[in-house]
């Protein structure tokens, strides 16, 4: 039988096949030699594009006990793993480390498998993903890159697959210049890699004609029509007698508030209202406020569903947090359908990040049109329960897919030196004999290099700043050296991250950082409408609408699209006491220097969407800002380059942040006649109330001195030399706020009103311990995920004061270790 996809040789003589072998690979065919140490050496020195792209992979036998005793095979496309050469891969699997029989056997699994792989930090789940791409390309026939569907967890993640998909057949091409490849290809742009909420909006526009939305369904935020539905639906159920306060604990806008809050948790859990209402409640006629909160609750929700679908239907638009769990639902409940959808192979990437509905949506998928799945994730990296996520997501898969699933391990890790995974091992066992961590087995470490793990008690509160700016100092300066003398190459890796909890710790580290004249790149949840950028465009828009209101002009000449060269005295402005007339003439020897004037013409003749474009493209918008950024920077420990190297990075967040705006008005206002009008309306709604749409991250290449500051949520899937942790004090225990639980059986709510005040239901402390055992298990597995970026050093800042649980106590329970 000739291979269609791959070879292994084990214990062949190399004369017998050397031909073959560059017959195979020419033919895009790869190679794994097992055999002894000249026939490997000589075929790496003959075949070297090919050993560096992994599609020649050779591994010398000759050291290794057992060997000699096994008989030589040929295994063609992974055909008989199972079967006759099962102890062949036993053996691999004992003694060949460095072949990982794991991604072989995931890779090589048969075509119509739906496949689990469960991939620890590290162990090369994006390579397996792109093998199997290839290997079903070449084992299916007449399979399109089309009819393949992926599945990731952000745009960033996106890009990054098809990158390296791309590269992946670029090699293969350039190395055997088969046209199949270049084929592929071409292919490969309509290939379906998406963010769940892209694939859910294609979905929708091809198939939601079934429920009633046409084919140009549009994205709208939809938040002031659903606040306004719910204000109209709690109005019907009040009393106008008598006080709102006095009927429900609280006023009418906050109500109002509350239910919109949990309507909007609900349904990232995965929960219809249906659902929620079959469930018990509890009893609460004790407190006649609570019960009556609670009754008007359930009716709210319970009209508001249908009457919130019909408004979509009727507007033809859909928000994006609504995307997937209407389509989803849809779907479940037999209103959809989506037969003729070409949806051969669906790959679903960090799999333990998506909530139920999307789980049992694809597992639908896979029954009624035989999509067959390929999930990869790592239960002890789920840290978006706020997102609706579950750590029961492979539980789930399993019961909808009713047994017919095949389950690998990854457990070969590439990313973080050898000793520095042993110690974290020990702290990962214990804290799951705890139940905190599903830690079950140990990773095969294959960075051979020895790595820093350094742990510092920090025994006062004012001594935290001193002792992060300390360690941050000395993991710079490490670096640098390193990088000057030649023992470290620069890469994306090759950076000092420091990671903590929360976007406000984030944010003071790196305020701390610059204080001290360190150039700080910031990746955290900041809300996008609050931008620089967007606050910067919303003024320059705002001082067209309100031409004759000082202070709008004012604010257009503080932001970067206007280009004047004089400074504005506020104190010249003060005297002028607030006549509005005076500042605005006296306004005016700014803006006439300023092509403000040219656009307010070119606005009354031109498209809106042309003459924004026009300014954005033209004015010297980002020079300007970073300027003014460089003005803003002062202190001692401030030099010129820092100064330039932070205004760099400020630019860039800056620019992607008015990309990012540009495509959202496009998108908004895109075939319709707008007005200048309609675009400070809409902006002024997204910055009053969009606190969803978060900045994008950004990365600058070859940049080793600044200091990357992240949330442990934005450093999932990151690598970095250098991962520094020092604000462990943060307790697990979630704090009481205002939420609705649930399980099997029962719902319950908590309602914070203030600090002093609040109401809940009567199930609520029991379904409090279960949210609080939980809560502290996804805070371990963000202490995992943090952890587990390090490639060559691990910083941790321990304190010594705290009587609660917190990351400190976790490690203070192990012990602290430093090597």
């Amino acid at each position: 039988m000739e291979p269609r996809y791959s070879i292994l040789y084990f214990k062949e003589e190399l004369l017998l096949y050397h031909d073959k072998i560059r017959t195979y690979l020419l033919n895009g065919i790869k190679v794994f030699w097992f055999g002894e140490t000249h026939d490997c050496e000589a075929l790496r020195k003959e075949f070297p594009g090919f050993v560096k792209g992994l599609f020649l992979q050779t591994y010398d036998i000759s050291s290794f006990e057992g060997w000699a005793s096994i008989p030589s095979s040929k295994v063609v496309d992974g055909i008989g793993l199972d079967a006759d050469y099962r102890a062949l891969f036993e053996w691999f699997e004992n003694n060949i480390y460095a072949f990982n029989t794991a991604q072989y056997r995931v890779e090589h699994c048969d075509k119509a498998s739906n496949i689990v792989v469960k991939a620890s930090a590290g162990t090369g789940k994006t390579t397996v993903m792109i093998d199997r791409i290839l290997y079903l390309m070449h084992m299916v026939p007449d399979l399109n890159m089309s009819e393949i569907y992926m599945i990731t967890f952000t745009n960033e993640a996106t890009n990054q697959m098809n990158d390296k998909l791309q590269e992946k057949l670029l090699s293969k091409y350039s190395l055997t210049k088969n046209k199949k490849y270049l084929s592929w290809l071409e292919q490969q742009s309509q290939m379906h890699i998406s963010t769940i909420d892209s694939l859910a909006y294609d979905l929708f526009r091809r198939f939601g004609t079934g429920v009633g939305f046409g084919r140009d369904l549009q994205i709208q935020p939809m938040e002031k029509e659903r606040k306004d539905l719910i204000k109209d639906l709690l109005s019907d159920c009040l009393n106008e007698q008598k006080s709102i306060d006095a009927q429900i604990g609280m006023t009418y806008s906050e109500a109002c508030r509350l239910i919109d809050s949990y309507w909007r948790e609900l349904t990232r859990k995965g929960y219809t209202i249906d659902q929620i209402l079959e469930k018990d409640w509890g009893n609460a006629d004790q407190n006649q406020v609570v019960a009556n909160f609670q009754k008007i609750l359930c009716v709210v929700l319970k009209q508001f569903e249908e009457k919130y679908r019909q408004l979509k239907l009727d507007a033809n638009a859909i928000s994006i947090n609504d995307l997937f769990f209407d389509f989803g639902h849809y779907l479940l409940d037999k209103r959809l359908d989506c037969n003729g959808l070409d949806m051969r192979y669906l790959f679903v990437d960090e799999f333990q990040d998506i909530d139920a509905t999307q789980i049992r949506t694809f597992a639908n998928l896979a029954r009624t049109i035989g999509t067959r799945l390929f999930v990869v994730g790592d239960v002890k990296q789920s840290i978006y329960a706020f997102k609706g996520a579950t750590d029961q997501a492979f539980d789930i898969l399993e019961r909808e897919m009713k047994g017919t699933l095949r389950y690998y391990s990854l457990r070969n890790n590439y990313r973080t030196c050898s000793n520095i995974m042993k110690i974290m091992e020990k702290y990962f066992f214990a804290w799951s004999q705890e139940g905190l961590l599903r830690y079950e087995e140990s990773v095969r470490p294959f960075k051979k290099d020895i790595g820093e793990v350094h742990m510092e008690m920090v025994y006062k509160k004012s001594e935290i700043p001193s002792q992060t700016m300390n360690v941050i100092n000395q993991a710079l300066q490490d670096l640098e050296l390193d990088v000057r003398s030649g023992k470290k190459k620069i890469s994306e890796q090759t950076k000092v991250a420091v990671i903590v909890r929360g976007n406000r710790k984030a944010a003071e580290i790196a305020n701390l950082c610059r204080a001290n004249g360190k150039s700080v790149v910031l990746n955290s949840d900041k809300p996008f409408f609050l931008s620089q950028a967007v606050r910067d465009f919303y003024a320059m828009i705002s001082s067209y609408i309100f031409v004759d209101q000082p202070v709008y002009t004012y604010n257009y000449l503080m932001t970067p699209y206007a280009d004047y060269d004089s400074m504005i005295s506020v104190t010249e402005m003060e005297q002028l006491k607030g006549n509005q007339k005076a500042l605005n003439e006296y306004l005016q020897n700014y803006t006439v220097h300023t092509n403000w004037h040219k656009y307010q013409k070119e606005f009354r003749i031109r498209p809106v969407l042309s003459v924004i474009r026009e300014i954005v493209e033209n004015e010297r918008v980002i020079e300007n800002y970073i300027a003014l950024d460089k003005v803003r920077m002062h202190g001692g420990d401030w030099t010129e380059a820092r100064k330039n190297r932070q205004a760099l990075i400020d630019a860039k967040s800056y620019q992607m942040n008015l990309d990012k705006l540009m495509e959202m008005i496009q998108q908004r206002m895109d075939g319709e006649f707008a007005t200048l009008y309609d675009l400070y309306t809409y902006l002024t709604l997204m910055i009053s109330t969009n606190r969803e749409e978060m900045e994008p991250d950004i990365e600058m290449a070859d940049d080793y001195t600044s200091v990357y500051i992240m949330t442990v949520h934005k450093s999932k899937g990151l690598e970095y030399d250098t991962v520094i942790m020092p604000a462990m004090n943060g307790s697990l225990i979630p704090h009481e706020q205002t939420t609705i639980l649930m399980n099997e059986e029962k719902a319950a709510w908590y309602y914070k009103r203030n600090f002093s005040e609040h109401m809940n239901s009567v199930w609520y402390d029991e379904l409090r311990k279960d949210a609080v055992r939980k809560g502290m298990a996804e805070e371990t597995r963000m202490f995992y995920v943090a952890m587990t970026r390090a490639v060559n050093k691990l910083i941790l800042l321990v304190n010594d004061w705290d009587s609660y649980e917190s990351w400190s106590s976790l490690i203070r329970k192990v012990g602290l270790i430093d090597e």
